[in-house]
């Protein structure tokens, strides 16, 4: 598909997709519980069959389809467990897997455990994130809507701030086998634009603490840097500089939310922990 972005810079694509997603992003999330699961729900869908279509090992015709909707319904059905909703999801679930595992046998796949094993591995790599971010979602914590659309914000202020204090004053590298670009001067500006971006959405959610925001701040900066730099390590094993092209100037869906595959749940430990602790 032909990118409507392509005749800008960069820098503009990243912004202007970036306004976009925003707009999307507090839609969504606004529009509450059916809001949440289509949002992360969509965004997990793509994110597996993303991950999918790198394998190193090949995938045949509606493999990814397959092992993305298990993969949706798994992390459906943990999500219905852990709220005591239902558990129904989990038998479809079984029922997929046991499918892709007969097909294997009567298609003869070429190195299949590896490719059984690839898939595996994108739920264990993508699915806690996003059931994380859906528990704080429909849990019964207090205005968590305006928390979990911070969170986001927190990620996408310390990617910005790491983008432009690392293309003006970087010098000194973060991790260069793995990301050559990163370095310790952008990391400090990260941590600076989302503390700022923090203080900002204290101002609207006063009934956290400042320092609740803070500490979200930090171990948002500090662990989406590590998410980028696992997904880094993943497309330098592949010899990918992007793990996609769905979003201009950003990369793959991927690429964009790689951040959030740790930062998700931490942040997710550390709001739950200051609701039950705190509250």
């Amino acid at each position: 598909m032909k990118n409507p972005l392509s005749h800008l810079s960069n820098l503009w694509q990243r912004i202007i997709v970036g306004f976009l997603g925003i707009g999307l992003f507090a839609g969504l999330i606004y529009l509450g519980f059916m809001g949440y699961m289509i949002l992360f729900g969509l965004i997990l869908g793509l994110s597996l069959f993303e991950f999918y279509g790198l394998s190193p090992y090949g995938m045949p015709k509606g493999l990814k389809e397959t092992a993305a909707l298990a993969g949706m319904v798994l992390a459906w059905s943990v999500l219905e467990g852990i709220s005591d909703l239902n558990f129904q999801g989990f038998f479809l679930f079984v029922i997929l897997w046991l499918f892709m595992l007969v097909w294997m046998v009567l298609a003869q796949w070429e190195k299949p455990f590896e490719k059984l094993s690839w898939m595996a591995m994108g739920w264990i790599y993508l699915i806690p994130c996003w059931i994380c971010m859906s528990l704080m979602a429909i849990g019964d914590f207090q205005d968590l809507r305006l928390v979990v659309l911070g969170l986001f914000a927190l990620l996408w202020a310390a990617d910005s701030g790491a983008y432009f204090a690392g293309r003006k004053w970087g010098k000194t590298k973060l991790f260069e086998k793995v990301s050559p670009k990163k370095s310790w001067e952008g990391l400090a500006g990260g941590l600076v634009l989302s503390m700022l971006t923090a203080y900002g959405f204290w101002n609207l959610a006063g009934h956290y603490p400042i320092t609740l925001w803070l500490i979200l701040a930090a171990s948002t900066t500090i662990f989406g840097t590590l998410g980028d730099l696992a997904e880094s390590t993943l497309k330098r094993s592949l010899d990918l500089k992007d793990s996609g092209n769905l979003l201009p100037g950003h990369g793959g869906i991927l690429d964009r939310f790689d951040g959030f595959f740790l930062a998700a749940p931490v942040n997710y430990l550390i709001v739950v922990s200051y609701y039950h602790f705190f509250n």
